[in-house]
């Protein structure tokens, strides 16, 4: 079935486009949410305003979001969560609580869809996070997950001497190593 898009449609269209969708999609989504109409002489004649109309909406969606991304460009956040002794999360940091802390933060309403994390925070630590709002505009914030009674200054200290002391035990090691062989 073709079909006039009235909107943009993620993936799918572009406000003033013809395309040929499958009958189900325009019958019990398109058409009546008003997305789209059905492709036909009457309608074709609205197409450049349609397309102007679409243009302009988004243009306006692009400063939006242009606004979104210069106030959260280089952006620490700290979210508290509570652990076990193993140091293993009482449940997990995801989209939803980082883009919650990012509001609570900046008063920045980011939508979870932006934020790109392969697998959950499970585990306190310093992350960086990326935020990909659209294809020019992306960028990392710094996510530190710390104990409530933790700054996340003494987590960063904290991790920092754990790296010198794994680097100390290592270097030894090394010597130990090359000392045998010969």
């Amino acid at each position: 079935m073709k079909v006039l898009f009235l909107k943009d449609v993620p993936g799918v269209a572009l406000g003033g486009d013809i395309k040929e969708v499958k009958n189900g999609y325009a019958r019990n989504y398109l058409i009546p949410y008003n997305i789209a109409v059905l492709a036909n002489n009457e309608n074709a004649k609205q197409i450049e305003k349609i397309k102007a109309e679409s243009e302009k909406e988004r243009i306006v969606l692009m400063d939006d979001l242009k606004a979104v991304f210069e106030s959260i460009k280089d952006l620490t956040i700290n979210i508290p969560m509570l652990s076990s002794q193993t140091g293993k999360l009482y449940g997990s940091v995801g989209h939803d609580i980082i883009s919650k802390t990012v509001k609570e933060v900046n008063n920045v309403e980011l939508e979870d869809r932006y934020i790109k994390l392969t697998e959950s925070i499970k585990e306190h630590g310093v992350y960086n996070v990326r935020v990909e709002i659209s294809d020019e505009l992306n960028t990392m914030i710094k996510v530190i997950v710390h104990d409530p009674e933790q700054t996340p200054e003494e987590l960063l200290l904290s991790l920092n001497t754990e790296t010198e002391e794994e680097n100390t035990e290592e270097v030894p090691a090394a010597e130990e190593e090359s000392t045998e062989e010969v």
